[in-house]
């Protein structure tokens, strides 16, 4: 009875510690695909940058609630 009491004890705390490991979350190998071209590097601004922002710009400034709202009330 006291084998069989020391082998559970055993095999419980060996179940209970093997829960305790973390499983590697890093993915296996990196991406090894083409590398990203600048977004401003197309047709529409061919490679200027300060061009590119200053559209980002206009944009985001139309998505403004706030400066839409004072533009539409004049």
């Amino acid at each position: 009875m006291n084998r069989l009491a020391s082998a559970t004890a055993v095999l419980a705390a060996a179940l209970w510690l093997g829960g305790c490991t973390e499983v590697a979350q890093e993915p296996g190998k990196s991406y090894a695909g083409k590398e990203d071209e600048k977004p401003y590097a197309g047709d529409t601004f061919k490679g200027d940058k300060a061009k590119w922002e200053l559209a980002l710009a206009a944009r985001n400034q139309m998505q403004n609630e706030y400066a839409r709202a004072t533009t539409a009330k004049k």
